[in-house]
């Protein structure tokens, strides 16, 4: 969309910058970033910094939910805007479990926040929840809505004659983007689910089914050991972002990270295909996680590690499986 003229820019602070913010600008906006370089971690930002960054033409602060050490936290940046009457908008698609992020984001200030209906909470991967101020949802939704309506009974037409629009826009930014009504009946049952779910036994099931794939890799290691990768189970939060365990493969550390990208490519090959988290590919490490695996399904994915090791070769530490 064209925004020359209007207010159209959002705060960002440095250290949340992230490949995701360009659903932003995807929307006209022009991001500014707030904060300063060369704190341990990506950014460090003070609260005169974002204070400074605002101007005539600033709508909205940026808050991503990451692990970000040096940025403001949530309730400071709240905080600032709300003193200058604009809202804060949170990326926390990835924020779940704990369920209790659901409401925790709101209740501290928050005025929009977004979350995946897939991810954790198993529901279509073309979904989400967007909670928050009814004001700003129901703008969102404006940009979604089949506009081929009669003003008559148009469903928003209180807002008509209440002055607020003129009449039904045309079709949105966000036309593109929509969602059917089968989506928002299997995300509602989803959701249902999730904050429904045992999140301690959730985190043992899956904990369970790694366990699985830790000792099939085991068994299937060489007698000395040699040329088999290193596998640790690594239990959450991991990285202090993860909420879920996750099986860290290391086929030999940074150097091996050709390699592991070559056991990647392989599994993503084999028959059913198998993809793992490539999170720390740099690292020579594959990480395999269980969130979205039943109980049989751990072996087969264990069979195609081991299936893909056997076809590639693994070269590396000498195992320790644990």
């Amino acid at each position: 969309p064209d925004t020359d003229g209007i207010p159209n820019e959002i705060l960002v602070q440095r250290g949340h910058r992230n490949a995701y913010d360009h659903a932003l600008r995807a929307a006209g906006a022009r991001l500014v970033e707030v904060g300063t370089q060369g704190y341990p971690g990506g950014g460090r930002t003070l609260a005169w910094q974002v204070e400074a960054g605002i101007g005539p033409r600033t709508v909205a602060i940026a808050y991503p939910v990451q692990n970000a050490p040096g940025t403001l936290s949530l309730p400071k940046v709240v905080e600032i805007a709300h003193r200058h009457d604009l809202p804060v908008i949170i990326d926390a698609a990835a924020s779940l479990p704990p369920a209790s992020n659901l409401w925790r984001l709101i209740a501290e200030g928050a005025d929009l926040v977004a979350y995946s209906g897939g991810k954790a909470i198993g529901g279509p991967q073309g979904s989400g929840i967007l909670c928050g101020r009814s004001d700003l949802i129901r703008a969102a939704a404006l940009q979604q809505l089949d506009m081929d309506v009669d003003a008559r009974t148009w469903r928003y037409r209180a807002m008509v004659d209440a002055g607020e629009i003129p009449g039904p826009p045309h079709h949105g930014v966000g036309r593109s983007m929509k969602v059917g009504k089968e989506t928002i009946v299997g995300l509602l049952v989803a959701l249902r689910r999730f904050i429904a779910a045992d999140e301690p036994a959730e985190v043992a099931r899956q904990q369970a089914l790694l366990e699985q794939i830790v000792a099939r890799l085991g068994r299937a290691a060489p007698g000395d050991g040699a040329g088999w990768p290193t596998v640790t189970l690594r239990r959450p939060p991991v990285d202090g972002r993860i909420p879920y365990p996750v099986l860290a493969v290391d086929l030999g550390g940074p150097a091996a990270a050709d390699r592991a990208a070559e056991v990647a490519r392989a599994l993503q090959d084999g028959d059913p295909p198998v993809y793992v988290s490539e999170l720390w590919l740099d690292l020579g490490q594959l990480g395999i996680m269980a969130s979205t695996l039943v109980a049989d399904e751990a072996d087969l994915v264990a069979e195609a590690l081991v299936g893909a090791l056997a076809r590639v070769g693994a070269e590396g530490a000498r195992p320790v499986p644990s």
